[in-house]
This record gives C-alpha cells, sequence and structure tokens, in this order.
C-alpha cells in the first residue's frame, strides 16, 4: 500500500491527508438502541417475555403500533402465561348462596351454575386470548392458588382449542380431585387419538410457595431427601398415576415398592403385607385390602444396607424423562417434559458434590419400621426384616371338637418341653430391632440418632403403644 502510494504524484502531500485513516464503517455505533430494536430479537424476545407479568406485555403491547405489533404478532410471547399474578383471575367468594353478592357488575341469580361463578375469572381471561388469536400460543399455564374447577381443567386437557403442555394446579381453590383424576384416566385411556393428550405435565402435588429457608431451595428428589410431598393425597390419585404412567408426568411418581403390583419386584421379596391381585369383576368383598397402588412421597437414597433397592434406583440419565418426577418450579423458557423434569444442578453419583444421581421414590407405609427420620437412612426389605413383620404369612386357624386331642398327664412333660423349645427357637430367630422409637413427634429413628437425653430416660410409654424401650 505504501509502494502504491508513493508512486502517486504529489505523494508527499497525499500522507499528510487522512487517505490512509481506517474509514468509520459504523458511524451510528454509538448511538442509543431503543427497546424497540433490542426486543425485536427474537432470541432477546422470548428470553425477556417469560419474565414480565401477563399485564406488563399487554401494557408494553399499548404503547404503540410497532409495539402493538411485536407483541401481539411475535410467536412465543405467550408461551409461558402465569396468572397467579392478575388480580381479574381471582375469585375470593367463597360460597354461592349469597344473593346479594355482585361479581363484574352483574346480580347472581338461579340460573348460574356453581362451575360458572368459581370458573368465571379465568374463562372470561381465556375468551379474551381467543379473541386475540393468542389462546393458541400458551404452552405453559400457571393457575397455582387461583380458583379452578374440574370442568375448566376437563376443557384445558381435552378442548383442542388449548395447546398446553405444562399444567401447574398447585394448591388452588373448588378443586375437585376426584373428577380431576377421572378426566385424565380418560385423556390416557388406551383408545385414545393419536399423538393425544397434548399435555405432558402436570404439577398439583407440590407447594406453590416460595422456598424460605436456604436448605428448601436444594433440587427436591435429587439434593433433598426425606418427604417431599406433605399434603394428604387421595385414593384416587394412585390410579390416575398408574394409568397416566409414561404419558403425563406429575410432579411425583406411584411407588414401586415391592409391596405393589406395579413394582418390578412384586412377588421376588417375601413380604407379608403384598398386595394381592386385582378382585375379578363378580367379586362384591369390602374388607380391608392393602392398597395396590400408592403415590410416593418420599425421596430416600440407596440402602443403607446394600446401597441399592428391589425395585432399582431412579436416575436422571438412564430412566426414561416420562417415569421421572417434575422438578419445581415449572420452567420458564420452555414447555417440554425434558425441561420440566431434568435438574438445574449437576448430577454426580459421589455424595460429596452436586446433587445426587439416583433416588427411591416410596410411600410412607413400604418405608414404615425402615426409614430414620432424622438422618434419612433406611434398609430395603432384601437387608432388614423388622421384628414386627414375620417372614412368612400366618392365618387363624379355626378348629373342630373332633380335631382337638387331649394329652393325658404322662404326655404334659413332653408337651411342656416342646413348647419351651418353640418358643426359644422363635426368640433366636427374630431380629434384633434397628429402629427404635423414643417419642411421638420424633418417629421411629436409628439407634445412633437417638440423643443422649433421650438414651438417659429409657423407656418412655408401653409396648402396647409403639414404645421400644431404647438400649
Amino acid at each position: 500500500m505504501h509502494q502504491a502510494v508513493d508512486n502517486l504524484p504529489n505523494a508527499s502531500h497525499v500522507e499528510n491527508t487522512k487517505f490512509l485513516d481506517t474509514p468509520d464503517l459504523c458511524p451510528d455505533a454509538a448511538a442509543p438502541i431503543s427497546l424497540l430494536d433490542f426486543l425485536s430479537n427474537h432470541v432477546v424476545l422470548c428470553r425477556t417475555v417469560p419474565h414480565l407479568f401477563a399485564y406488563d406485555r399487554l401494557n408494553l403491547a399499548a404503547t404503540n403500533r410497532s409495539f402493538r405489533h411485536l407483541i401481539l404478532d411475535s410467536p412465543g410471547v405467550f408461551r409461558h402465561l402465569d396468572l397467579t399474578h392478575v388480580r381479574a383471575a381471582r375469585c375470593d367468594v367463597d360460597s354461592v348462596d349469597h344473593g346479594n353478592e355482585t361479581w363484574r357488575n352483574a346480580q347472581l341469580n338461579d340460573f348460574l351454575t356453581e362451575d360458572d361463578f368459581y370458573s368465571g375469572p379465568l374463562r372470561g381471561i381465556f375468551a379474551s386470548l381467543q379473541r386475540s388469536n393468542l389462546l393458541a400460543d400458551v404452552q405453559t399455564l400457571i393457575l397455582d392458588g387461583l380458583s379452578v374447577t374440574s370442568e375448566l381443567c376437563h376443557e384445558l386437557i381435552l378442548d383442542p382449542k388449548y395447546n398446553i403442555r405444562v399444567l401447574s394446579l398447585r394448591d388452588t381453590k373448588n378443586l375437585n380431585e376426584r373428577k380431576l383424576c377421572r378426566t385424565l384416566q380418560y385423556a390416557c385411556r388406551p383408545s385414545r387419538p393419536k399423538n393425544t393428550p397434548r399435555l405432558k405435565a402436570l404439577y398439583v402435588f407440590g407447594s406453590s410457595q416460595p422456598a424460605l429457608h436456604p436448605e428448601d431451595t436444594q433440587e427436591e428428589w435429587y439434593q433433598k431427601k426425606g418427604k417431599i410431598i406433605t399434603r394428604p393425597i387421595g385414593a384416587e390419585w394412585a390410579d390416575a398415576l398408574v394409568d397416566c404412567h409414561g404419558i403425563i408426568a406429575f410432579d411425583t411418581l406411584p411407588c414401586q415398592g415391592p409391596r405393589h403390583i406395579n413394582s418390578p419386584a412384586y412377588g421376588k421379596v417375601p413380604h407379608l403385607h403384598a398386595a394381592p391381585p386385582p378382585p375379578p369383576p363378580s367379586s362384591s368383598s369390602s374388607g380391608a385390602r392393602t392398597p395396590q397402588w400408592a403415590v410416593a412421597s418420599y425421596a430416600l437414597p440407596g440402602c443403607a444396607g446394600c446401597g441399592a433397592a428391589p425395585e432399582g434406583l431412579i436416575t436422571a440419565t438412564r430412566t426414561p424423562r416420562a417415569e421421572l418426577p417434575l422438578l419445581s418450579p415449572p420452567p420458564l423458557f420452555a414447555s417440554s417434559l425434558q425441561a420440566a423434569a431434568t435438574p438445574n444442578t449437576p448430577c454426580s453419583s459421589s455424595s460429596g458434590g452436586g446433587a445426587s444421581s439416583s433416588f427411591v421414590a416410596r410411600c410412607s407405609d413400604c418405608i414404615r419400621d425402615r426409614y430414620c427420620f432424622s438422618c434419612s437412612s433406611w434398609w430395603c426389605e432384601d437387608c432388614y426384616a423388622p421384628p414386627t413383620e414375620p417372614s412368612h404369612p400366618t392365618t387363624a386357624l379355626s378348629l373342630a371338637p373332633s380335631d382337638v386331642v387331649v394329652v393325658n398327664p404322662q404326655g404334659d412333660a413332653w408337651v411342656q418341653q416342646h413348647e419351651e423349645e418353640s418358643r426359644a427357637a422363635a426368640a433366636r430367630a427374630k431380629p434384633k430391632a434397628r429402629m427404635l422409637k423414643s417419642c411421638w413427634e420424633c418417629g421411629s429413628n436409628v439407634s445412633f440418632c437417638v440423643s443422649p437425653r433421650h438414651r438417659h430416660l429409657g423407656i418412655v410409654g408401653t409396648a402396647a403403644d409403639g414404645w421400644i424401650p431404647v438400649p
């Protein structure tokens, strides 16, 4: 370049000019970028709008025509819709039988049904979204703490005008859970149409309140061990979770302990209280039966004895995605099952760092007398048999008078010796209790987890009340 300049006439004058300076390719680089230009980038827009409330997006669209076109015509703006903070979605009236109550400036009358009343605010919002052609864009819908009826849930799951993939119904009001379970079972029936249901993830068992303590912010099921589901769960949910298994994921799992017939280890581990097979349709027995299925409410590490479980461990990498529990909170930037069930923290096989890569999900009945409430350790059926649980089923015998044999006095000594030997053999075969109960508030604990004060007190209560003396 310098040689070319030297060959030019009057090269000395050219060197004094700015001929060789780099041209300013971005003359407006210092000019500030407007918010409209910033949000016009689709990636930036999709990463920003999930953090905005629904009314903030609508207020932004009301600024001018450019923002209105950007918000209402861009795909994915209303993909994640959280209505928990929308005042118009709340229904704070507890009962319908108040003739003087007004709602939306319309006096209640006899033609207003209970479903219309309790689901009226949400139905009004959905109707407004449908008029704006935005209802089909909603794929993640958060209705935590709002008034939601089972009829509205039936429409959200089965009506083709909705395109909801992730639905959150935690701590909702006026929800008939039995009818909701029937809707889920109908949606997952074997004869359902292809590519249905569209719903892939349902949050309903967890709490919608944010964590107040730092230890509560740990990843549920993976980092956090112990009781995960604290709310009472109806028996109808166990049937619904089994019928929807692999189709719709929930924020809990069906228990697969060896006592349940849906467990891979059912019938392989001797257990007195194993659930019987389902009765035939003609059977009308209504006696007390061990439940065939149950909802898992505890997340446990591997067995303290063998490090495994009869039904196997659930891992975040090897277990099918549809068989993993949903993790709270619902995902912001994706409406897929993978985003809802994948841990945010990296999983580690060791307990020293990261989240544990495996856990065992069980119900309270499957860990009774096996779980320590102090250290969250437990022992599986292969490693420990509680003393209260016989190793084989026992049935009561009804003897007829003809079956009774009277032993003469000469044989009394032999009978007494035989009974003493039987009692001694039973005492030797009886396993030592690992779980101790020093008080009702502490629950069952391992002997080394009981405090020295409890050890000093010794027995509290009686054996009939379930109290076990502390050694």
